[in-house]
């Protein structure tokens, strides 16, 4: 199967490389959150059921928009956010099904208060939802080579930005299946992956070409990126060798969407600290 395939296939159904054991364990704490919608959607390639009120207030953004290039002379709108000091890597932030909202945003500004300089992608074109209808319609319509082509061109931007600075990736929901979708598709360009509940990649031989760690933030009671597809990702990631730290929440789909109705603040606290400790190790 060729990689474009693969690429997609993952999309619509679902250091270099030292070979370690997996850190994979339960992270509390554990706390009250909205039940779980009884649907499950393991076998779609939207989370449907997985619905979810999103809270149209947001902190206003810090950053900027830029142009981004991509083939053809083609240009994608992005957005920046950049830190005070000298940055010690560069980040690529990619959307949940909602699109580039404020939110998103928002969580791009905070990492650039760690230090990095972010780029927050835009897989929809502005378009952004505000429904999960809207969303669902959204992410059913996504064109996949498009994206592949806006997610390397933000690499390769970043690149040019840090010169001999490492870069990793980052996304939530459809945005974290892309997250890995970018570190697979930049040529080695990503020194490391943050995975919040996305679609996983089990093909061995294309986790391979990963060029650096995963970080894997899930959710126990997720409808859609269940822990049977986690425990899959799991074994497929240590049989290519690729050093890995998965954190297991009991809590739904989206729980560290601070706009959503599933969140849950202790949860996302200590996945987001997870985060930042992972990002300080990886990008020095």
């Amino acid at each position: 199967m060729s990689f474009r395939a693969v690429q997609l296939l993952s999309v619509l159904v679902g250091c270099v490389a030292v070979a370690a054991e997996p850190q994979a364990h339960d992270a509390g704490p554990h706390a009250e959150a909205p039940p779980a919608e009884t649907a499950s959607d393991a076998g779609a390639a939207i989370p449907a059921h997985q619905k979810h009120p999103v809270e149209s207030r947001a902190p206003v953004p810090k950053g900027k928009s830029v142009e981004i290039g991509l083939p053809d002379g083609r240009t994608s709108t992005a957005y920046v956010a950049r830190p005070k000091g000298v940055p010690r890597g560069g980040l690529l932030v990619v959307h949940e099904w909602w699109g580039l909202v404020d939110w998103v945003k928002a969580e791009a500004d905070r990492y650039a208060g760690q230090g990095y300089l972010v780029l927050a992608v835009d897989l929809f074109g502005g378009s952004v939802a505000t429904t999960a209808e809207e969303a669902q319609k959204l992410m059913s319509a996504l064109d996949q080579k498009l994206s592949t082509e806006v997610e390397v061109a933000g690499v390769e931007w970043l690149a040019r930005a840090l010169p001999g600075k490492k870069i990793a990736t980052l996304g939530w929901c459809m945005g974290g299946g892309q997250s890995l979708n970018a570190s697979l598709a930049s040529g080695g360009k990503v020194g490391a992956t943050v995975i919040y509940y996305g679609l996983p990649v089990t093909d061995v031989n294309l986790l391979r070409t990963l060029k650096g760690p995963v970080l894997g933030i899930w959710a126990k009671r997720d409808g859609w990126i269940t822990p049977e597809k986690v425990a899959a990702f799991d074994l497929a990631l240590k049989d290519a060798g690729i050093k890995h730290e998965f954190r297991s929440y009991d809590a739904d789909h989206a729980f560290a969407n601070p706009s959503g109705g599933r969140y849950n603040p202790p949860a996302a606290k200590d996945a987001n600290e997870a985060t930042r400790r992972f990002l300080k190790a990886v990008l020095k």
